[in-house]
């Protein structure tokens, strides 16, 4: 509980983008446990199991890479917070796109936290459809909060035509992501697809 007990304390940091990279942490690990599930259980008995080895050691990389998120959000926010106290107009703007960086890696990694979910859909037995499930409502949650967070942030940016741009670039990436959660969402409320035995082959497939 100390990361609750940190965001409910009388401190800026950890806040709102702490959560955000936290709650696509939660999404991370419930995929995670799943391969960890599947792999053990078919390790012996096909070649899913040994395949589904390689997938947990992409895994652990993005796990890895989600819980550096939670700590990179706050730094990067009291740096910013830091440089226009002291009025430091140069600083600000790198601090701020810090916080920007930080935000659309959120959003690029839970895409492929979705990818995974899709192909594993193929392979996991029914019961844990469920961790699936709520890992992809974990997602969907982490995105939301981050299109929150970016929006706000950009209401400092006084340069109307930079700022538009932001909004439109970040306004066609959520409805993008809002359309992959349906679809995953399809997927994983309609009939179990047949096992697919070339789990190793497995790769999330990124949008351009």
């Amino acid at each position: 509980m100390d990361f609750v007990d940190r965001i409910a304390s009388y401190a800026p940091v950890p806040a709102g983008g702490a959560a955000v990279a936290n709650c696509f942490c939660l999404a991370v690990a419930l995929v995670y446990k799943v391969v960890i599930f599947e792999s053990e259980r078919t390790v012996q008995a096909s070649p899913v199991g040994s395949n589904l080895m390689m997938l947990k050691k992409e895994l652990e990389i993005l796990l890895r890479d989600a819980e550096k998120l939670v700590d990179e959000d706050s730094e990067a926010y009291l740096n910013f917070s830091r440089s226009r106290r002291m009025g430091d107009t140069a600083q600000m703007n790198q601090h701020f796109n810090d916080i920007i960086d930080v935000s659309m890696k959120i959003m690029e990694k839970s895409d492929v936290a979705y990818e995974w979910i899709r192909q594993l859909h193929r392979v996991a037995p029914q019961q844990m459809n469920t961790h699936l499930l709520v890992a992809s409502e974990l997602l969907m949650g982490a995105i939301n909060g981050t299109v929150h967070i970016v929006r706000d942030n950009l209401d400092s940016i006084r340069v109307y035509e930079k700022r538009d741009n932001y909004l439109k670039r970040i306004s066609e990436l959520h409805a993008s992501y809002i359309q992959r959660h349906r679809e995953i969402l399809d997927i994983l409320s309609g009939a179990p697809e047949e096992p697919a035995p070339n789990v190793h082959r497995m790769q999330p497939s990124r949008k351009e």
